[in-house]
């Protein structure tokens, strides 16, 4: 597995933020081998209970710490199923992260992080699936499949973490779409960043189990100017497993869990929605 060249929701290397926009080219796509029916019967309720997120420690990063930034994180009365939580495996190790049902013209599309389809760089996973307001085991909404898996050209070939944005477009189920079933949340892009943030996700990482959503609202606290276009940071104290949760503002995803430094706890960055992540949710909309 290629894990040793980068940090997911937890501490990442500086070099790693630096690549300059301008070199990300527009989205890139995999078909999935695999069939529907063959994921589907991979995840098992054991499988799902026992997958790990990505996490991997590598220092601070050369980032010096900072204030902590307020912040409200609780579990949502009623599950949003726009929101759910993802599976998939790399090598022989199976992790979860989570995602996103946007609006599109396929009625098919999970936005999440890049990391969360592509070891960037590297390969695609498999046995990838997106179980809407799943908790504790439970899938209410049923199990998605994906079809297609995107992500940018940044991120899957250098992991930059500027650009870690990624997609799959997602299998029919008994004839019906994602978003015809669960609904969806829009998306937004080349916004203001000085937004205030409901982050979603399942973080599974201790103290948390992997079997709850939780949302994290702050205001935007800092950017990280060490990414190109800066990264955004907020208050929260999600772990691992909750990479790819969409950031949102009103209904539309603004942003999405990706990384923090290990001198900065309880702050969480994502990537800046701009045309590059625009150029990735037009193309999975019309795969």
């Amino acid at each position: 597995m290629k894990r040793a060249g980068f940090l997911v929701l937890a501490l990442v290397l500086l070099g790693l933020l630096s690549a300059p926009a301008q070199a990300a080219q527009p989205a890139e796509a995999k078909a999935v081998q695999q069939s529907r029916a063959e994921v589907v019967h991979y995840w098992t309720p054991e499988r799902m209970r026992t997958a790990v997120p990505l996490d991997r420690t590598k220092g601070a990063g050369g980032k010096k710490p900072r204030a902590q930034f307020p912040f409200t994180r609780y579990e949502p009365g009623t599950y949003n199923p726009a929101h759910g939580k993802v599976f998939f495996s790399d090598g022989g190790t199976n992790y979860v992260c989570s995602g996103t049902a946007l609006t599109s013209g396929n009625k098919s599309v999970v936005w999440t992080a890049g990391h969360c389809v592509n070891e960037g760089p590297g390969a695609y996973y498999t046995n990838w699936a997106f179980v809407p307001a799943y908790k504790d085991g439970a899938r209410p909404y049923g199990t998605w499949t994906a079809r297609t898996l995107l992500t940018t050209s940044a991120w899957r070939t250098g992991g930059d973490f500027s650009h870690d944005l990624g997609a799959a477009v997602v299998n029919t189920n008994g004839g019906a779409t994602l978003t015809d079933t669960v609904g969806s949340r829009g998306a937004a892009f080349n916004q203001s960043p000085w937004q205030h943030y409901l982050s979603h996700g399942y973080p599974a990482a201790p103290p948390f189990s992997g079997g709850r959503m939780y949302i994290c609202e702050a205001d935007l606290g800092t950017q990280d100017t060490s990414a190109n276009p800066p990264t955004l940071g907020i208050g929260c104290d999600m772990t691992g497993g909750s990479s790819g949760g969409g950031w949102v503002v009103g209904n539309n995803v603004l942003s999405v869990n990706s990384y923090g430094y290990s001198n900065q706890p309880n702050v969480m960055y994502g990537p800046y929605q701009d045309s590059i992540a625009q150029q990735l949710y037009t193309a999975a909309g019309g795969s």
